[in-house]
């Protein structure tokens, strides 16, 4: 869902409800459109208003809740891969390989967070690496009870960072249900149509309609890119991606 197309199809559609007002109210007869007609389009329209900023709230809120999941989701996985890499530290010469291999998949998987890969692909790219990784970590021939443990400890967390990886493809897609979005829009496009029947004709009016127009189809879109992080200009942080790379970098 592409966020940029939906936010401008919004706004289409919003404005053209207020253009939409403002010839009908050129074209209905007078009696149409006096006190008691706007008495009641007024009350109608509360409604509708009412139902509208329950679903943009309900929307904010699923789409901040999947944001917020994927940052943590990265932040979980460096954790893990630094620590992954303490262990093997530890552990002593013997899992340097391993150590290297860690690095490698730390970097491939900034490249792959940040290029926004389709989620059909992603970890696919880096999925071999992380096997690579689990499988070199079995294959280790610990001879004291102290690396048998960090041996243990490793494994574990090869197991947290798979299902890290696991949850950031999970929440790859939109948070946003498609028939609420669609919904939303008409109901504010019939919101803003009210707006422009009994706006006055003048600059002033059409230039404050057009502003909140805009405000409200800018709104959409911030939800939009909140419940994709992936894709879009709000991403989340991968600085903890970064600094558990730079860490690995190490001596």
């Amino acid at each position: 869902m592409n966020s940029i197309a939906v936010s401008l199809v919004a706004f289409v559609a919003i404005f053209g409800g207020v253009l939409c007002g403002l010839t009908a109210s050129r074209l209905l007869p007078e009696h149409h459109l006096g006190a008691e007609t706007r008495n009641a389009v007024g009350v109608s329209m509360a409604v509708v208003g009412t139902m509208s900023a329950l679903v943009i709230g309900l929307l904010i809120s699923t789409a901040s809740t999947s944001f917020s999941a994927r940052t943590n989701a990265i932040g979980n996985l460096s954790v893990d891969i630094v620590r992954l890499n303490r262990s093997l530290v530890r552990y002593g010469p013997d899992a340097s390989g391993i150590r290297d291999t860690i690095r490698t998949y730390a970097q491939a998987k900034v490249g792959e967070l940040s290029a926004g890969v389709d989620r059909h692909e992603m970890g696919m790219q880096t999925l071999e690496m992380l096997e690579r990784v689990s499988d070199q970590i079995f294959d280790l021939r610990p001879t004291t009870d102290r690396e048998r443990q960090i041996q243990a400890q490793a494994v574990q967390l090869v197991n947290e960072i798979q299902d890290a990886r696991w949850l950031l493809i999970e929440r790859d897609t939109s948070a946003v249900p498609g028939p609420f979005l669609v919904l939303l829009i008409f109901w504010l496009s019939i919101l803003f149509a009210s707006f422009g029947l009994f706006a006055p004709r003048n600059v002033t009016a059409i230039l404050a309609l057009f502003l909140c127009s805009v405000a409200v189809a800018g709104g959409i879109f911030m939800i939009l890119e909140l419940a994709l992080p992936s894709e879009g200009v709000v991403t989340p942080s991968l600085e903890p991606m970064r600094a558990a790379i730079a860490e690995l970098g190490r001596p």
